[in-house]
């Protein structure tokens, strides 16, 4: 069913290097978007974490989540395929002074735990585990390099009016992101009977201009015409709040996360 509902995602990328691609594109943006949004601290409250323990961040991005573990772990791996992004988080780092972070470019569909990567205390999958078709093996490897714990955060449920919006504007049909319930029936399945917690956050996604916000959307969108390119700059036009450092940011954007813990 997983499988079925992910190849109606309209979210999803078509191979390793689209979504490589994509994720070097959003890079610097994702570092903005992540100065102003709570998430990463709303989830750090509920991750526990000891001095002597290792931590494994996978899809960690430029590292607002691996960073701040770093400063209450012995070490943390920080993993994503998007090396733009590894490059902004090893920038941070250094300006943070902080120097217990390994950095690794890969693909998590690509790496074998035991020969590539050694299990961790503490394995955490924020926002990172939905993008896989393979998700049972996707979980099954992420419980198999916990030594400890496990967290990971998936899409709550609910419609994202941002992206619905601007899909309404091109008269083209939206689908919502496959949301918790596919990932906590898996894991009933594998037999791990997670906690969760719903994580309610004011993630504010700022642009720097209508260019960069109709930039981000055609990321999103993928190949469109000159029409409808200006039919996006219409909408985000009417609809961005502008605010008074000239910024444009995205109006009442309140995603709620699921948050799944379990001991192991």
């Amino acid at each position: 069913m997983w499988k079925e509902e992910f190849g109606k995602n309209p979210f999803r990328f078509s191979d390793e290097h689209s979504e490589k691609v994509h994720w070097d594109g959003m890079a610097s943006q994702f570092r903005r978007w992540m100065d102003v949004d709570d998430y990463p601290a709303v989830l750090l409250q509920h991750i526990k974490l000891k001095k002597e323990w290792s931590v494994l961040d996978v899809g960690c991005g430029t590292g607002a989540v691996a960073l701040q573990a770093a400063k209450r772990a012995a070490r943390v791996t920080a993993l994503d395929i998007s090396g733009e992004m590894l490059g902004i988080l090893r920038q941070d780092a250094k300006k943070q002074g902080i120097s217990n972070v390994t950095c690794m470019c890969r693909s998590w569909d690509d790496v074998v735990v035991g020969r590539d990567i050694k299990p961790h205390d503490v394995v955490i999958a924020s926002r990172s585990v939905g993008r896989s078709d393979d998700l049972k093996g996707t979980l099954e490897k992420i419980d198999s390099a916990a030594l400890k714990y496990v967290y990971l955060t998936v899409w709550g449920g609910g419609e994202r009016g941002h992206a619905k919006g601007v899909r309404t504007a091109l008269g083209k049909p939206y689908r919502d992101v496959p949301d918790h319930m596919y990932v906590f029936n898996i894991l009933h399945q594998m037999g791990i009977r997670p906690n969760v917690r719903q994580l309610e956050c004011h993630s504010r996604l700022i642009y720097v201009s209508l260019d960069d916000a109709v930039e981000s959307s055609k990321r999103s969108l993928g190949p469109i015409s000159g029409d409808e390119e200006t039919v996006v700059r219409d909408y985000l036009n009417r609809t961005l709040l502008r605010l008074e450092d000239g910024t444009l940011e995205v109006p009442d954007n309140r995603p709620v996360w699921s948050l799944f813990w379990w001991k192991k």
